[in-house]
């Protein structure tokens, strides 16, 4: 008898020990498998088409031609509250602008290097918002030379100094597979990953710039949110 109440009394105990870890090793997984890692960085990948309408090409000829270009851009986001994100921005690229025709007889090839350096603001107020507007504003830096195989080359490297302001919108791919966007997070940190496309003017700090790259860019790429 006493035996059968050992039993009992064993095996009431282990129901219990299981009834009082079982909830809390699931929360654990749980909590493991939806954690959010805490948000600080943005990385963005971008191509985009430029025009450098008021660029000499020689003492006398500016042409309305479209270059190309790739970003790889940066953010630390030290700032994120319920009244959207605040971030500080920078990035670098390269573009190139293609066979200008400079005269009848000669074409020419320009090859931008451009930095950045602002300040970002987006409008994203909750997790996996859909749309998230967004503008930005700082200033921005273009190394250049002029190639040529038909005389139309301009040697030495030259420096543009300007400042820029943009804006845009970002898609939210998270939010279509919400799944793939915790199991992402967990594995690898990336608490989001958004389409992207802004618009994006730079201006001369001074007028009379004597390499004036100022630009209108279209670009098109994808954002991760680290």
């Amino acid at each position: 008898m006493k035996k059968d109440n050992l039993k009992v009394n064993i095996f009431l105990l282990g129901i219990l020990f299981i009834t009082s870890v079982a909830p809390v090793f699931g929360a654990s997984q749980q909590e493991k498998y939806i954690y959010e890692s805490s948000l600080k960085v943005g990385l963005d990948l971008q191509a985009y088409k430029v025009n450098y309408k008021k660029y000499f090409w020689n003492s006398t000829t500016q042409i309305d031609k479209e270059g190309f270009g790739f970003n790889l851009g940066l953010e630390w986001i030290p700032f994120v509250s319920p009244i959207g994100k605040w971030a500080i921005s920078g990035g670098f690229g390269a573009a190139s602008v293609v066979d200008a025709p400079v005269s009848n007889s000669s074409k020419a090839t320009l090859y931008v290097v451009p930095i950045y350096f602002g300040a970002t603001y987006r409008a994203d107020f909750f997790k996996n918002q859909v749309l998230v507007p967004f503008v930005s504003a700082g200033l921005d830096f273009g190394f250049s030379t002029q190639a040529s195989k038909t005389g139309a080359t301009q040697s030495g490297l030259r420096v543009y100094d300007g400042y820029y302001y943009s804006g845009g919108v970002e898609l939210c791919l998270n939010t279509f597979d919400p799944s793939s966007g915790r199991e992402l997070d967990s594995r690898i940190g990336i608490n989001g990953v958004y389409l992207v496309v802004l618009y994006s003017q730079s201006e001369p700090l001074k007028k009379s710039e004597t390499v004036n790259l100022s630009h209108e860019e279209f670009r098109l790429g994808v954002r991760f949110e680290i």
